[in-house]
């Protein structure tokens, strides 16, 4: 993938200045119940939503994933209608942050999503079986390849859901993508809480068919 940083800056500032003005004026003045900024998540979720590039990829997204909704397609006004409750977003107004899908548009399918901490990483492995069975089972040529990815943050690795997922693509050797974004809280709870040594990677070196990156 060859990457265009003017792209990738141009993308990430968009939600940088949305988080700002809503922190700053919309949320202040009550025209939003909720804001879930997502500064410093904008830079990993950006790449991941440029990266994911085949026609069947998907990806599952949480409360914070506004800058990869915006990536993959989201419109700025349908991004300020969403948080304002207001028709001509994805969901007619009706979620919370980017609790949504959405179709293809500029690379992957978002899946449903919910805003239950955890909630995002099942539905991803269920498409990565679901990529392996189109492409190796029923032999349709163009699926293979396809990957499914989920992201949350680093609260969330210690939700049911994260280690099903885990299970499923480890056991099935599966084309799954977990991006968890840690930045040493989950919510407002120190990771050392929620993750026994502070770091998810390092716990999962035992793991078989599993590789762990830091950045």
């Amino acid at each position: 993938m060859t990457l265009d940083w003017q792209e990738i800056t141009r993308l990430a500032l968009r939600s940088r200045l949305l988080d700002e003005l809503e922190e700053a004026e919309l949320a202040p003045q009550g025209d939003i119940p909720y804001q879930f900024s997502a500064k410093g998540h904008e830079l990993v979720q950006t790449l991941v939503g440029l990266a994911l590039d085949h026609p069947h990829d998907a990806a599952t997204v949480y409360y914070r994933s506004r800058p990869f909704a915006l990536t993959v397609g989201l419109t700025l006004e349908e991004a300020l209608r969403a948080g304002m409750g207001l028709p001509g977003s994805p969901s007619e107004g009706r979620d919370a942050g980017v609790m949504f899908n959405l179709a293809p548009r500029r690379g992957p399918t978002v899946l449903p999503s919910s805003g239950d901490v955890g909630a995002q990483f099942t539905p991803a492995a269920g498409w990565a079986q679901a990529c392996r069975y189109r492409a190796e089972v029923l032999a349709e040529a163009d699926w293979k390849g396809a990957i499914a990815a989920a992201m949350g943050g680093d609260g969330s690795v210690a939700s049911n859901g994260f280690w099903s997922a885990l299970t499923m693509a480890t056991t099935q050797q599966l084309p799954l993508l977990l991006v968890i974004e840690d930045n040493g809280y989950g919510l407002s709870v120190p990771n050392a809480f929620h993750t026994p040594g502070g770091n998810i990677a390092e716990n999962l070196a035992s793991f078989p068919d599993l590789l762990a990156l830091t950045g």
